[in-house]
């Protein structure tokens, strides 16, 4: 798709007025990007002198500082990027926006551009600022981990940003926005919580990772946006409603209605289901490879679980235990389909086979297939069956067209696997029952 920069800018340059215009707003991003990096800046050099020197543990807190004087600003980006079309439309400037002759992609990159660039003229201003106190003097400057830290940020702020953008679109008042945002606060607040226990732990090497993972949502969430914003479903969306709850009864039970099941389901998602498959051999690769990183300790209790295989003293206890959880497991790859992209599909199949390689290097491949077989016969087809479905509503999620209709596709997606668990549930059963009395 191709879009008129001058035009993109345009859009980001109305926007950027607006939010720099107001004196308090300004004020508070000042503050976000000079005043704290100060304040943290200070402490980190009384704390060198205070703490006797410049210790390891203060080279690692002095990183978090700067990790956390980079993204409180990102957070500002959040409130911006949720006001983008939700609060033109609560201050009646929408329609004239929309009614220009700009094309739809155009008036979104604006938007995002907009957001983002004043995101991270906060998050790099803050991080000069930071280093400019912290670190003169100290003979100590982590440039590598720094310039991870600054990729990471470019890539977790544009998740942030394209993602909010994306809600600000499909919000009817600022209110519901900001409730929605908790599908985007609370997933990044791990992310940034595990990466500082990195760093504190001395592997801030793998902010890589991180900002490669973020670039790919990023990329993802842009594209949905660009894909699927439309300024006549913008225009026509209400900012009320009666019957909300009938509605949305009516949708739940025609995606039931008119799922496919048995053969038609198989052979609509043929695709996702052979791609969950090819999860199993590729778990049993990896689990193999990884056999030779783990300490033998751990797979010596596996391997003589295998070897001592055989009927349970209570049959008939242990099916219904086996049932229960992998009946679980299906259910819940399902439930976090949505929110994983489809990844819980992958896994349904994939841990079995890292399992299973993970055996066959800790003992033989003869000893750990005959310890799955024959019920693996069974359960592998139906985790990739359930795994396919699974990824078709990761898919479906991250699909979003101009003509709307995402929350009645992903409906029935979701309808398609509850409805595939009937005649799923009595296999994932026979299954439980081959490896509760045959072994």
């Amino acid at each position: 798709m191709k879009l008129d920069r001058r035009k993109v800018l345009l859009v980001a340059e109305r926007d950027f007025r607006d939010a720099a215009g107001d004196f308090r707003l300004a004020l508070a991003m000042a503050g976000l990007a000079a005043v704290v990096p100060v304040g943290v800046g200070f402490a980190i050099r009384a704390l060198v002198v205070f703490g006797g020197g410049l210790t390891d543990l203060v080279q690692r807190v002095s990183i978090v500082g700067a990790f956390f004087v980079v993204f409180l600003p990102a957070s500002y980006s959040l409130v911006l990027a949720l006001e983008s079309f939700v609060g033109e439309r609560e201050r009646a400037t929408l329609e004239v926006l929309l009614s220009t002759p700009l094309r739809e992609a155009e008036i979104y990159a604006g938007k995002v551009a907009s957001v983002l660039g004043i995101a991270l003229v906060l998050c790099f201003g803050a991080l000069f600022v930071y280093c400019a106190v912290t670190f003169p003097g100290l003979g100590y400057f982590p440039l590598g981990i720094l310039v991870s830290l600054g990729v990471s940020t470019i890539c977790q702020v544009a998740a942030m940003v394209a993602g909010a953008v994306i809600v600000s679109a499909n919000a009817r008042t600022m209110r519901a926005a900001n409730v929605m945002a908790s599908f985007i606060i609370l997933p990044m607040s791990v992310v940034l919580q595990v990466e500082a226990g990195l760093i504190l732990v001395g592997r801030g090497e793998l902010l890589w990772g991180f900002a490669a993972a973020m670039a790919v949502g990023a990329f993802i969430l842009l594209r949905m946006g660009l894909r699927g914003f439309s300024r006549e479903a913008l225009l026509s969306r209400e900012t009320g409603g009666r019957d909300r709850l009938r509605g949305a009864l009516r949708a739940v039970a025609a995606a039931f209605r008119n799922a496919p099941s048995g053969p038609a389901l198989l052979r609509a998602r043929a695709g996702p289901i052979l791609s969950a498959l090819a999860a199993f051999p590729l778990g049993a690769v990896l689990g193999y490879l990884a056999a030779g990183l783990l300490p033998a300790g751990i797979a010596r209790p596996l391997v003589a679980g295998v070897r001592s295989a055989g009927a349970p003293s209570d049959p008939a206890s242990a099916a219904l235990g086996i049932f229960g959880h992998d009946l679980f497991a299906v259910i819940l790859a399902g439930a976090l389909a949505a929110v994983t992209v489809g990844l819980t599909g992958y896994l349904l199949t994939a841990v079995p086979g890292a399992v299973l390689g993970y055996l066959a290097a800790a003992s033989s491949w003869g000893l750990a297939l005959t310890g799955i077989l024959p019920a693996a016969l069974v359960e592998i087809p139906i985790a990739a069956i359930a795994g396919g479905l699974a990824i078709h509503i990761g898919a479906t999620v991250i699909h979003m067209e101009r003509e709307g209709g995402w929350t009645r596709r992903l409906l029935a997606a979701e309808a398609e696997l509850a409805k595939a668990l009937l005649w799923l549930a009595p296999l994932i059963l026979l299954g439980a029952i081959l490896k509760a009395y045959l072994g």
